[in-house]
């Protein structure tokens, strides 16, 4: 394997800009040319105040639980408004990912329950499986997620008898401004892969410029938003194995080395 594995294939990332910098990284040390177009910008949920009556009262909560690394910061800005930064630390903390879980770990938090498969349904049964069973009937949820969110966690966890406060972080919107840079990407045809690392991403690209690639492979951190691409009317060609921004670059890696693969798929010689 060189050391620039993705050389000469140009990829469109659109993560919101916060956490796109990141990924440019590690596609870019992987060798790939790269172009933002953030399809989604985040902004404050419809009831804002939501997550700071929450956060004044973390101390309560059996179980304190981030969907997302946007999530973890909304919350740890809520808690230091409230002074409860250390019911934060010293609570029971659950992630969705090891990115989620890294940054609760930023503040603090010593230790938090990742699952092994980086979805809702997952975390839902890793935070039963965690739970006393006679007292998860009594058992206190705080969910901090995007407004919106897929409501499979809480509906998991309600199912099991927990009772389960939702404070939404922040909210989704489309971002129109990145129009331009999509369709000069997709017109040109010069592009390679556009990669989805979330479900809204991927909806807001097809708002914007329809369920077309120019030729591009796409690419999905997960399965969750692959079949929402596929829905969507979009070609899924690659979906990472291990659902973080790490596991999605080494999915184009891999699938750069497969003989013929890229060659065939865009008639490079």
């Amino acid at each position: 394997m060189t050391s620039s594995p993705l050389a000469g294939q140009h990829v469109l990332v659109t993560r919101p800009v916060a956490q796109a910098e990141g990924f440019r990284a590690l596609l870019e040390a992987a060798g790939a040319a790269v172009t933002t177009a953030p399809t989604i910008r985040l902004v404050p949920p419809t009831d804002a105040m939501a997550l700071g009556r929450a956060a004044a009262r973390l101390a309560e909560y059996d179980w304190i639980v981030t969907t997302s690394v946007n999530a973890v910061r909304r919350l740890a800005e809520a808690a230091s408004e409230a002074d409860a930064m250390s019911a934060l630390a010293t609570g029971r903390l659950a992630a969705v990912g090891p990115a989620t879980a890294d940054a609760l770990r930023a503040l603090g938090v010593a230790d938090c329950l990742v699952p092994a498969v980086y979805r809702g349904e997952a975390l839902a049964d890793g935070i039963v499986a965690a739970t006393d069973p006679e007292s998860l009937s009594d058992a206190r949820i705080l969910l901090v997620q995007a407004e919106r969110a897929r409501p499979v966690l809480r509906e998991r966890l309600v199912a099991a008898g927990a009772r389960v406060d939702v404070a939404p972080a922040y909210a989704v919107e489309v971002n129109r401004d990145v129009r331009g840079a999509l369709r000069e990407f997709i017109e040109l045809g010069r592009g390679d892969w556009l990669t989805f690392t979330a479900s809204s991403a991927a909806r807001a690209f097809v708002q914007l410029v329809g369920a077309q690639t120019g030729g591009a492979l796409v690419a999905a951190i997960s399965p969750v938003t692959a079949a929402t691409l596929s829905g969507l009317g979009l070609p899924v060609h690659v979906v990472a194995a291990t659902h973080s921004m790490p596991g999605l670059v080494d999915a184009l890696v891999a699938d750069a080395a497969r003989p013929g693969r890229f060659a065939a798929m865009h008639g490079h010689a």
